[in-house]
């Protein structure tokens, strides 16, 4: 098959490889920083394209997501070029992507949020943070961390903790999350009684404000880890007037294993297309 591949980080400039591994053509644009065989103009790179991939998040401040670009680049000036026949593959698109893919009459389908997708990802966060969790003053075994959020990223995270010896509580607001959390080995609490505890390290999964300013202090000289994307669990601002820090770890599979990741989103671009003949 023949693939346009748009930006993107060290997962693209992997993707574009293992691609390329299975005897598919790449045209890479917008990563010419990694990939100097890339194309100049966007046309060029969708010449015969059987398929578009844009990254994982598709899009910053409504731009394409290209750190590896020295470029601006909008995804109508990119997709006006695209085949009709071509599917656009973007992870997570937003407003931009999908206006654009309307105007142009483009097949738009989001690889971020299919569930096959989501769980490698979330194992992969979980293994990146962990990374960094051992990266620090205190031993994992035998020590407590209060993982809030029990979804696929907080189940992965906490069974990984478990299993290094950890004394894992989960915060959780549903009954159903708190039985799972218990019957996986955690001890489970309700989200509202989750700073009423002794913690090493306190880890958010929620993508929502839960720990404000009181539920900061009390979590007295913890660590602070926030997973979720916006607009977060942890209110900055209120750690920030405390003196506290808390370590935005985002994007973390590209960071701690773009091999792995870029071979999750292949996986999944694969599967996509096979559902899609």
């Amino acid at each position: 098959m023949n693939f346009a591949l748009f930006g993107g980080d060290e997962r693209s400039v992997r993707l574009c490889r293992l691609l390329r591994q299975d005897g598919h053509t790449v045209r890479p644009f917008a990563l010419e920083q990694a990939l100097p065989e890339g194309l100049a103009r966007p046309e060029d790179a969708l010449v015969g394209a059987d398929c578009v991939i844009f990254p994982l998040p598709c899009e910053k401040d409504g731009a394409l997501n290209a750190p590896l670009s020295g470029r601006r680049y909008t995804p109508a000036e990119l997709l006006c070029f695209s085949p009709a026949r071509a599917p656009v593959l973007a992870g997570l698109p937003g407003a931009e992507t999908c206006a654009a893919c309307r105007k142009y009459g483009l097949t738009l389908l989001d690889y971020g949020r299919r569930e096959d997708f989501a769980l490698r990802n979330a194992d992969l966060t979980a293994e990146g943070a962990l990374a960094l969790l051992l990266d620090g003053p205190h031993a994992l075994r035998g020590s407590s961390v209060l993982v809030a959020g029990y979804g696929r990223i907080g189940r992965a995270l906490a069974e990984k903790l478990c299993a290094l010896g950890a004394r894992v509580t989960v915060a959780e607001r549903s009954a159903w999350g708190r039985a799972a959390a218990t019957l996986a080995g955690c001890r489970a609490v309700p989200l509202s009684a989750a700073a009423a505890g002794d913690y090493d390290t306190v880890v958010n999964t929620i993508p929502a404000l839960v720990f404000g300013a009181a539920e900061i202090e009390a979590f007295g000289g913890a660590r602070l880890m926030e997973l979720a994307s916006a607009p977060y669990g942890f209110d900055f601002d209120a750690a920030a007037a405390q003196g506290k820090r808390v370590l935005l770890a985002s994007n973390l599979p590209g960071k701690t294993a773009p091999e792995s990741a870029a071979d999750a989103v292949k996986t999944t671009i694969y599967s996509i297309l096979e559902e899609l003949q």
